[in-house]
């Protein structure tokens, strides 16, 4: 299993939990966009943002939020794997 792809489950994992989301949902993908979708809101981004940078100890700056990636698990996992490259 690639990294990038240990990071898009281990978010997918919290994301289910964090925000109930069961795995008969057909909506629901790494593919998908989380925001516009419903799946998170903004409270859930203040959860999500210290979830990511607590667990992959890096640092999500404002223009992160803004990339066309962000809003998708797989579009994360990519934006996460750049940043944690740019610290080690």
């Amino acid at each position: 299993m690639s990294r990038q792809e240990q990071v898009a489950a281990t978010i997918e994992a919290f994301v289910r939990k964090t925000f109930l989301i069961d795995g008969d949902d057909r909506e629901f993908s790494r593919t998908c966009d989380l925001f516009e979708e419903g799946f998170v809101d903004s409270m859930g981004l203040v959860k999500l943002l210290s979830f990511i940078e607590k667990e992959f100890g890096v640092t999500v700056e404002e223009e992160h939020l803004f990339d066309e990636r962000f809003p998708t698990i797989q579009g994360e996992s990519e934006l996460i794997v750049e940043l944690m490259g740019s610290t080690g």
